[in-house]
């Protein structure tokens, strides 16, 4: 491959050239697709999570809270707890910014690195023997790893951070604990020996708190060193003999077990309550449940095989139950565990295709059904398991490249899976730029899946596309009639159009499929408050705060009513509950300030912004309406000092030019109210409150003169 270069040099050169190679498929796969915005779950865990955006949000709190910002012990907590994670998103913010891009360049990052580190990892996998390849079985497995499009999720979704470092960890448990394999000098056996498994037991509780599958590892280095020292012709009695592999075994097993049980201890011995709509599956009981899961781990491995039928969500209808054996599905079924019996079973390397096999299946233990889960599918937890996958479709390459008759089929058909993966990763990870790309693909796929429809239709909603929101709503609907949160969405619809019977109907329906539904019941009584009634209203806020106690919107929502009601006092206490539980709650601190001036009390005005610019500093609402109650004070100067900072910051508003050009207006200082009202009618030339207070002015200006004269 290289010529004319000095032999010394020749394998640094060839080395080079090899990781140049890796890196540069991530770039060209990953790369150029890195721009974009915030998709999906990134929202939730990232955008509108205070463990990462907030400010001033303690440090300690991501050691208390799950990923998605929730509190650890809450009933409704998925108990993933992932706070290292957490903690990457948060430094990476506080930084250089909420930029979706650059978030997504340091996965990428993250992946390249992870490509690069395989090569080594897959030396330690075949151990024993190199197979006959030109660059060797564990280059290509790690160039098939790099370009595999089942990764995308992982890569372009900035959540899918907890699965690359969660196998960046992965990789380097088992590469240091690879070295007690040559751990031969008795002098320094044992210290050897404690400290490799002190740095195993320190790396893989650190892999862990990025995200709990993390754990495997430990399961997979006794694997690992098992299948590495046994002896295949007595496999049980070799083990036995072998007591220093029997105490490695035994001790890898103690640390697993110390590491389950911290891990549940933190999380309370709580188990996480999932809807039954999000798996249908693990819901299900007896056979069903037994041929549907079956089912699930072909697809998985077909997924791997063949990445076209991609999705960014699997929940629902997308994948129909299995309910009997005369189910067409159960044949693809059989023949997957046939195929993989096989492989295991058949030709002389079967100890490098037991660890490949070991490899993918034992990450893959805690998706698989034993433990329950919230998802049907997720392409993000076959990350790890796909290391054993091209790992195992790299060895049957090279098994066909030393055959003389199929070496150029062989070789031809692994460059055309290349091509094909890659094509595939980057048409796949420019879908994850954007939520209308990545929702739509998801139209091919799962057609059934009502919750595709709602995400689209929710984003039509937040385009102001209402026309797009209703029609998949009303589709979403049809394939699951008891989507509460489809029925609650399309309720607000609704209640938008003023249409408050279809409104109730709809929000009704979404309480009745789930009592528990507090933003259900919270927009009920928003319904019920727009059309007058009250007492309906006041039950429906007060069933929702029942069921979330520290509920801000709806504590503001409830001010609303009793300010409606022509109960300002006790609007007053509900909006500052409202500003207790959310200081940055602009619109609570706006009406205690619209209360309080349209009762003339102005030294309360002052009192409550004060209070709001300190937990909303530079507020320009707040700064606006504390200059007002100044001016009506006769606080002129103190009021001009405020009016002038917002002028600065704020040139093009008309409105504080206005407000300042009154001030001078009542201070006297004609000349400088004319100016800033036509200042501010050059802004905007129909404002009909820029022309009548000038109007007032010039009449006022043109009396005075006539009187004097």
């Amino acid at each position: 491959m290289f010529t004319n270069v000095n032999p010394m040099m020749n394998p640094m050169l060839q080395s080079i050239g090899r990781y140049s190679l890796l890196a540069l498929l991530s770039f060209c796969c990953y790369f150029p697709t890195r721009h974009g915005t915030f998709v999906f779950d990134d929202t939730v865990a990232i955008v509108k999570n205070p463990d990462v955006t907030d400010k001033d949000s303690p440090l300690g709190d991501i050691w208390q809270h799950d990923f998605w910002g929730a509190n650890l012990t809450d009933p409704t907590s998925h108990k993933s707890y992932r706070p290292l994670t957490i903690l990457s998103f948060r430094q990476e913010v506080r930084m250089l910014g909420l930029d979706a891009t650059q978030m997504k360049t340091t996965n990428w990052l993250l992946h390249t690195a992870i490509g690069l580190l395989l090569p080594m990892f897959y030396e330690v996998i075949s151990w024993s023997r190199r197979m006959a390849h030109p660059f060797g079985v564990e280059y290509w497995s790690a160039l098939l790893f790099v370009l595999h499009p089942i990764h995308t999720e992982a890569v372009s979704g900035i959540v899918g951070r907890a699965e690359l470092l969660a196998a960046l960890g992965f990789i380097l448990v088992v590469l240091v604990y690879s070295k007690l394999f040559v751990a031969h000098d008795k002098n320094t056996f044992y210290c050897k020996h404690l400290f490799i498994f002190f740095v195993t037991f320190t790396l893989t509780a650190l892999s862990v708190l990025c995200k709990e599958t993390a754990i495997t590892v430990l399961v997979f280095c006794a694997a690992l060193d098992v299948l590495t020292h046994v002896n295949f012709q007595q496999p049980v009695s070799s083990f036995f003999k072998n007591r220093i592999l029997m105490t490695r075994t035994v001790i890898l097993s103690l640390m697993t077990g110390v590491l389950v049980y911290s891990r549940l201890w933190i999380q309370n011995f709580e188990r996480p309550h999932f809807q039954e709509n999000d798996n249908l599956v693990a819901a299900s009981r007896g056979l069903s449940r037994v041929l549907s899961q079956s089912y699930l781990y072909c697809l998985n491995l077909w997924l791997l095989l063949c990445p076209d039928w991609l999705s960014f969500d699997w929940a629902l209808e997308s994948i129909r139950l299995v309910e009997s054996f005369r189910d067409y599905r159960v044949i693809f079924t059989f023949l997957c565990f046939a195929l993989l019996l096989a492989i295991i079973t058949h030709g002389k390397p079967r100890r490098h295709v037991l660890k490949g096999m070991a490899l993918m299946i034992i990450p893959f233990l805690p998706a698989s059904g034993i433990i329950r889960v919230g998802f049907v599918i997720a392409e993000r937890v076959l990350y790890i398991p796909s290391i054993g996958f091209c790992y195992l479709v790299s060895i049957g390459c090279a098994r066909l490249f030393r055959r003389q008759e199929l070496r150029t089929a062989s070789g031809l058909g692994f460059l055309t899976l290349c091509l094909l993966f890659s094509a595939r990763t980057l048409q796949r990870s420019a879908y994850w730029t954007n939520e209308h790309l990545l929702f739509r693909s998801a139209l091919r796929v799962v057609p059934n899946n009502a919750k595709v429809h709602y995400n689209i239709a929710r984003l039509a909603t937040d385009e102001g596309d209402r026309r797009t929101a209703f029609a998949f709503y009303r589709q979403a609907l049809e394939l699951y009639p008891e989507y509460e949160a489809a029925h609650m969405n399309l309720g607000n619809l609704y209640r938008d159009e003023h249409n408050y019977p279809m409104a109730l109907d709809h929000l009704k329906r979404a309480v009745e499929i789930n009592e528990d539904f507090h933003t259900a019941w919270m927009n009920l009584g928003i319904v019920h408050a727009a059309m007058r009634n009250h007492k309906q209203a006041l039950v429906c806020y007060k069933r929702a705060l029942a069921k979330r106690k520290r509920y801000p919107n709806c504590v503001f929502n409830l001010g609303n009513l009793y300010n409606d009601m022509g109960n300002q006092s006790m609007a007053l206490v509900t909006w500052n509950e409202t500003v207790r539980q959310d200081p940055q709650h602009i619109k609570a601190w706006s009406n205690m300030v619209n209360v309080y001036d349209s009762n003339n009390a102005q030294q309360r005005v002052l009192d409550v912004t004060s209070r709001g610019l300190k937990h909303l500093p530079d507020n320009p609402t707040l700064l606006s309406s504390q200059a007002t109650a100044l001016a009506k004070m006769g606080r002129f100067q103190e009021a001009e000092l405020i009016y002038n900072q917002l002028i600065d910051r704020h040139p093009q508003v008309e409105k504080y030019l206005q407000n300042m050009g009154v001030l001078y207006h009542r201070w006297g200082k004609l000349e400088q109210a004319e100016r800033l009202y036509r200042k501010a009618l050059k802004l905007n030339p129909k404002s009909d409150m820029a022309k009548s207070n000038l109007s007032k002015l010039l009449s006022a200006r043109q009396q005075k003169q006539s009187t004097e004269n």
